[in-house]
C-alpha cells in the first residue's frame, strides 16, 4: 500500500518526531524511505541579504553566498546521512535527498518525481493568525501533494 515514503525534515528535533511513525509504517509495508530536506536557494539568500537594513534606493554590499550555501548543503547532507544511518540499523531501505528551494514546493515536486505513496511530516497545527503570520509548509504540502500526507502534530510543550 505505502511502497515509498517521503519524510520531510528540517534538521530539528521537532521534525524528527515523525520518525517513529515512519519506522512503523516502513516495517509494516516494507516501504522504501526517502528522507528529504530543502534548504535556501542562492537567489533567495542573495535577495534577503541585498535588501536587509536598506532604505529604498540604497545599494548594499554584494555578498557572495557560496560559503554560506556550501556550509548549509554540507550540514543538510551530514544530517540526512546521520538520520538514515539510525533508520538503517532497523533494517529499513533508506535514501536521502537534498534540494534547494521553498520547502513546500520541493517536497511536492520530489513526491511527484519519485512516485511517492505517502508524505510524512510534522506540523505545529497553527490556525488563524498564527498560520497567516508564519505560513504553513504542511498546509501547502497537504493542498498540493500528489499522494496522501500524514501530519504529526507537535504541540509547543512537546517540542
Amino acid at each position: 500500500m505505502y511502497e515509498h515514503l517521503l519524510v520531510a525534515l528540517d534538521g530539528s528535533p521537532t521534525a524528527e518526531r515523525v520518525l517513529e511513525h515512519t519506522e512503523a509504517l516502513a516495517k509494516a509495508f516494507g516501504s522504501t524511505v526517502t528522507l528529504f530536506r530543502a534548504t535556501v536557494a542562492a537567489e533567495v539568500l542573495m535577495a534577503q541579504t541585498a535588501t536587509s537594513g536598506q532604505s529604498v534606493g540604497d545599494v548594499g554590499p554584494v555578498l557572495d553566498p557560496t560559503p554560506i550555501l556550501e556550509a548549509e548543503r554540507a550540514e543538510a547532507i551530514r544530517y540526512l546521512n546521520a538520520v538514515a544511518a539510525r533508520l538503517k540499523q532497523h533494517n529499513l531501505n533508506v535514501n536521502t535527498e537534498h534540494f534547494e528551494g521553498p520547502p513546500a514546493d520541493e517536497i511536492v515536486e520530489r513526491a511527484r518525481a519519485l512516485d511517492v505513496t505517502l508524505i510524512l511530516m510534522t506540523t505545529h497545527g497553527r490556525s488563524g493568525l498564527g498560520r497567516l503570520v508564519f505560513g504553513s509548509v504542511a498546509d501547502s504540502v497537504l493542498r498540493h501533494a500528489p499522494c496522501p500526507v500524514l501530519l504529526v502534530r507537535v504541540k509547543p510543550d512537546e517540542e
